[in-house]
């Protein structure tokens, strides 16, 4: 799997159709056959401005793969993506703060090892 560049990932998501995404109407030809699935932009809880097309051909195995495509991107929309990603950057966050407090304990551990050593050495010594 390649690198995702999170901050492209993030200006596209800002620059793209706001609101929620719903699947919209379709389209048939001539024979009645499924040709493709809209999505669109959510408007009053109903499908509004259309924003991409899941079209049925021969890389698509059927109609219900066609909606499924559709509902994949009407779920994935740029509101969704933002908050993946502010999820993601929160969660950045917390991991260094934890490895910060991880080096802290790791510190203080060893300096503890330094000291009980010390007071094991000078207890020997008081003993002989």
């Amino acid at each position: 799997m390649s690198e995702i560049n999170y901050q492209a990932l993030r200006e596209k998501a800002e620059k793209a159709t706001k609101g929620s995404y719903i699947v919209g109407h379709t389209s048939v030809n001539q024979h009645g056959n499924l040709t493709g699935v809209f999505v669109c932009q959510k408007w009053k809880g109903e499908p509004g401005g259309v924003i991409a097309e899941c079209h049925v051909n021969c890389l698509i195995e059927s109609d219900a793969q066609a909606y499924a495509n559709a509902e994949f991107i009407a779920e994935a929309n740029p509101a969704t993506v933002l908050e993946l990603l502010d999820e993601r950057e929160r969660n950045q966050q917390y991991i260094k703060r934890r490895d910060q407090e991880n080096e802290g304990i790791a510190l203080t551990v060893g300096k503890l090892r330094v000291e009980l050593e010390a007071a094991k050495s000078k207890l020997n010594e008081q003993r002989e």
